[in-house]
């Protein structure tokens, strides 16, 4: 992530972003707070209008607040994430764990009891753009990250 940080005026009063159900821009990759208790904004197209519509959007303000550059859409992930979850419920990847949307990463984290390839592809054909799904394999409490590589 390449991160860029507005003016630095008022930095010691802290916001946080308002993200009650709302419909978000295509250039609007997530939210997070970093561990300095600063809004982080992420955007895939980081442009001085987006910034300042984002935040309007947010109800937070451009100087209190650091903007990444992202990959992926807020409402790609939530799409992705949507259709992991109904699958799961539908017991149709009885060996995924859980699933989440992983702002500060900009992808969404699986956590998986098996590391068969033919099982896991079943959570990979889902993301269509390739790269937004880490795969975590979890097996007597032991945890191993796999990223999965973006498609060409």
């Amino acid at each position: 992530y390449e991160q860029m940080v507005a003016k630095e005026e008022d930095a010691n009063v802290k916001e946080q972003a308002n993200l009650s159900d709302k419909t978000y821009p295509e250039y609007y990759g997530g939210t997070y707070v970093d561990n300095q208790g600063n809004n982080v904004v992420l955007l895939k197209v980081d442009t001085k209008e987006n910034r300042k519509q984002i935040c309007k959007l947010l109800n937070i303000t451009e100087s209190k607040t650091k903007f990444e550059v992202a990959k992926y859409s807020y409402e790609y992930l939530t799409q992705l994430q949507n259709k992991i979850s109904e699958k799961m419920t539908k017991k149709e990847l009885p060996f995924a764990i859980s699933s989440s949307i992983m702002e500060d990463k900009n992808w969404i984290e699986v956590q998986v009891t098996t590391n068969k390839e033919s099982e896991l592809k079943k959570i990979k054909e889902l993301d269509t753009i390739g790269g937004a799904i880490s795969i975590r394999y979890s097996k007597e409490g032991n945890a191993k990250t796999d990223m999965l590589k973006e498609k060409d």
